[in-house]
């Protein structure tokens, strides 16, 4: 049975961020598809002594059929021109891969909705599909505070604490506050305890 809520991790940032501070199941503790773009978890993961580099190999794994790593053309692209280009990068690859997951058609049918958690992307402002009004952006602080606020987790501010005692200090963007009382009241049920 599909979730009406979908949470597409589109950028870097709150895998990291959770994952150094050994939170990253935080993202199963909503009844949600999780989608990771393709681009998105090679950018966190492609060097295994990054930062959160292996923690997120091993979560991805121990989870596989809880999460979507979705494919597509932006990074397959990528990926084929590093053969003869070893080294490449693409500092909005993360990025492309992640509004092209959001825009395939019929990725949010019937009454879905997408969550969009990220730290610091415009990912938002370069989707153009005609159900914008069903996406909401999140930064990784919104959404542990509302998994807090909803009981879910003991506290958020102990989650960054526990990243920056392991050397990674996560933006602390908040983008709740710039939506209205109804998508901030839509968040707080979607994430509630189901019964």
């Amino acid at each position: 049975m599909p979730h009406d809520l979908k949470l597409f991790v589109v950028d870097t940032g709150p895998l990291i961020t959770l994952a150094v501070a050994r939170s990253l199941d935080y993202l199963l503790y909503i009844e949600a598809d999780v989608i990771i773009p393709d681009a998105v978890l090679h950018e966190a993961t492609y060097d295994a002594a990054r930062l959160g580099a292996q923690d997120i190999i091993v979560w991805i794994k121990a989870h596989r059929t809880r999460i979507e790593i979705a494919p597509t053309k932006a990074y397959q692209i990528f990926d084929a021109a590093r053969v003869s280009i070893p080294n490449l990068r693409e500092p909005d690859l993360g990025e492309r891969s992640a509004v092209e997951v959001i825009e395939e058609p019929g990725r949010l049918s019937g009454t879905e909705r997408g969550l969009l958690l990220c730290e610091e992307t415009a990912v938002l402002r370069r989707v153009v599909v005609r159900d914008r009004e069903r996406i909401v952006e999140l930064s990784t602080l919104d959404f542990l505070r509302v998994l807090e606020s909803e009981q879910r987790i003991q506290s958020a501010e102990q989650v960054f604490e526990l990243a920056a005692q392991a050397g990674r200090f996560p933006s602390r963007t908040e983008k709740m506050g710039g939506h209205d009382d109804a998508t901030r009241d839509a968040i707080q049920r979607l994430v509630r305890r189901p019964g």
